[in-house]
């Protein structure tokens, strides 16, 4: 293969094998096999925010969610997810449903003003996130995720107060990278 050629090669993204001059595309490293752990900081857009107060649908947030895998190495079959909401932290087992996809559900109490009394907690909220590992590295021995999409699905809200209350409920897609393993 002439030098040209290698240099076009290597340009294209692809590398050279053995030093036969074949080329071939260089391929990442597959997130099938990735291990998702560390803080992602992530940013999202809301798609739906219906009666959530501070919320509407189109607003874009900045998140930061901590994974912790369930097991020393590879893919786990579940992963601990951290995540920081205004009144409290949430903390999901996600369960592995696909080759790099990780999907839980989770529940928060949220206070919720009737008359002139706020109760803690005034509502129940539902919800359910998936995570899906978009792009991973090798790093050491295995492989970890770097990129991430996310959706966060809350269908529903539950009154727990005496009032009549329209509640509400939201919804939101992120996507992010690794910010420290």
């Amino acid at each position: 293969m002439s030098v040209a050629a290698r240099s076009a090669a290597l340009a294209a993204g692809l590398m050279l094998v053995g030093g036969l001059g074949t080329a071939q595309a260089a391929t990442p490293a597959p997130v099938a096999s990735a291990t998702l752990q560390g803080s992602f900081s992530l940013a999202g857009r809301i798609t739906v925010a219906k009666n959530i107060p501070g919320e509407r649908r189109g607003a874009t947030v900045k998140r930061t969610w901590t994974f912790s895998p369930g097991c020393a190495s590879g893919p786990c079959p579940t992963v601990g997810l951290l995540r920081n909401r205004a009144s409290g932290i949430d903390r999901v087992t996600l369960a592995q449903v696909g080759p790099g996809v990780y999907v839980g559900n989770g529940v928060f109490d949220a206070p919720l003003r009737c008359g002139r009394r706020t109760y803690r907690p005034g509502e129940r909220a539902p919800f359910t996130i998936r995570v899906h590992i978009t792009a991973a590295n090798v790093a050491g021995s295995g492989v970890v995720a770097t990129r991430i999409d996310a959706t966060y699905v809350n269908p529903s809200r539950t009154n727990l107060t005496p009032c009549v209350a329209f509640l509400g409920h939201d919804s939101a897609r992120y996507h992010g990278y690794l910010a420290a393993g």
